[in-house]
């Protein structure tokens, strides 16, 4: 005798879920995949009517599936500044592999020596060898266009060092061009260090590794242009301006 329990539920399966569901389950899981296709192709944030209009979906379902994408950890919110007057608009971006060093600056803090300044000289030599290896990898020793303009130099590199400080963790922003007393100048915002307690307690250590590696990228790269990029840029790293914000200033010399 057929139970009255199952009566009616022709095609349930074991999980509750109708056919009509699983269909509907697999066509978000599609929907899904498509918006994470589309902001893997981007090099550049993305907002999401640009997604939308390129996959023919409405604006709310596709943040509907970057909101899951973002709790996922495939794909991290940012800030797309605009060029004019206005609120800066959230972008997406596919995540990128992080860079992971927070267990080696933990035991420079201990083993680089027993005084503040011979970790200090210690941490900004590691940060600069570390330079080295990362440069080439995310594009700080690309050649400049044009080796005449300072500025063409300044907004390379520094686009670069934004780059390569955003895989390592700091959630950078890069600030509009400004002009300094001795030249133009070019403003990063780290807004998420990614050893912040390490830097508080140990700043001649984490603090001095990420200068050096800064100072190391600009090296880089005026080594593969030769002595005529060198004296160009100058670079400076202020920790803790804020509580939660450090600055970093590239300067190309009038």
């Amino acid at each position: 005798m057929e139970d009255n329990r199952t009566r009616g539920r022709v095609g349930v399966d074991r999980h509750g879920e109708d056919a009509t569901g699983r269909r509907h389950r697999a066509g978000t899981n599609r929907q899904r995949q498509r918006v994470l296709e589309l902001v893997r192709e981007h090099d550049e944030p993305v907002d999401a009517a640009e997604l939308a209009a390129k996959l023919g979906l409405h604006t709310t379902t596709v943040r509907f599936h970057l909101d899951a994408l973002c709790d996922d950890g495939v794909v991290e919110r940012t800030r797309i500044t605009r060029t004019g007057v206005g609120r800066p608009r959230t972008g997406y971006r596919a995540v990128r592999e992080r860079l992971d060093y927070r267990t080696l600056a933990e035991i420079l803090a201990l083993e680089l020596g027993d005084t503040a300044d011979e970790r200090r000289r210690r941490a900004e030599a590691v940060g600069r060898r570390w330079a080295e290896r990362i440069g080439a990898e995310d594009g700080a020793g690309q050649r400049v266009t044009d080796l005449r303009e300072p500025g063409t130099v300044l907004e390379e590199r520094a686009a670069a060092v934004a780059k390569v400080f955003d895989r390592m963790g700091f959630g950078p922003e890069l600030a509009p061009p400004e002009s300094s007393a001795t030249g133009k100048r070019r403003t990063i915002e780290l807004h998420s260090c990614p050893v912040r307690e390490l830097a508080r307690a140990h700043p001649e250590v984490a603090c001095a590794m990420h200068r050096g590696t800064l100072q190391g990228l600009l090296k880089k790269a005026a080594a593969r242009e030769g002595d005529a990029v060198d004296p160009v840029l100058r670079a400076e790293l202020e920790p803790f301006v804020e509580p939660e914000l450090c600055r970093v200033r590239v300067t190309a010399n009038d």
